[in-house]
């Protein structure tokens, strides 16, 4: 069961670092722009290789968490990557 949460965990992680970097891109900053690539990369090759060792060993069930970790990972990214949240103005008081 822990291959499952971290597959989970690693897409949600995964896809709110993506929708980040398409802000980061956007507003030209370059220095978080590397950070987050290199989480990007990380959180994805665990959960590459979680995955895909499930799937090799004819545990398809992983499938579900991946999906929704990403489903739930875009969500989030929406929420937190959207300057007008609530949780920026709290962060940068």
């Amino acid at each position: 069961m822990y291959k499952e949460i971290i597959v989970f965990l690693a897409q949600t992680l995964f896809n709110i670092f993506k929708v980040l970097e398409i802000k980061y891109t956007y507003q030209n900053k370059i220095g978080a722009l590397l950070v987050n690539s290199v989480w990007i990369n990380l959180v994805e090759l665990a959960s590459t290789y979680y995955a895909i060792d499930d799937l090799l060993n004819g545990k398809f069930t992983i499938i579900i968490f991946y999906i929704v970790g990403s489903v739930l990972g875009k969500y989030l990214g929406m929420q937190f990557g959207n300057p007008r949240n609530k949780i920026w103005k709290k962060l940068f008081k």
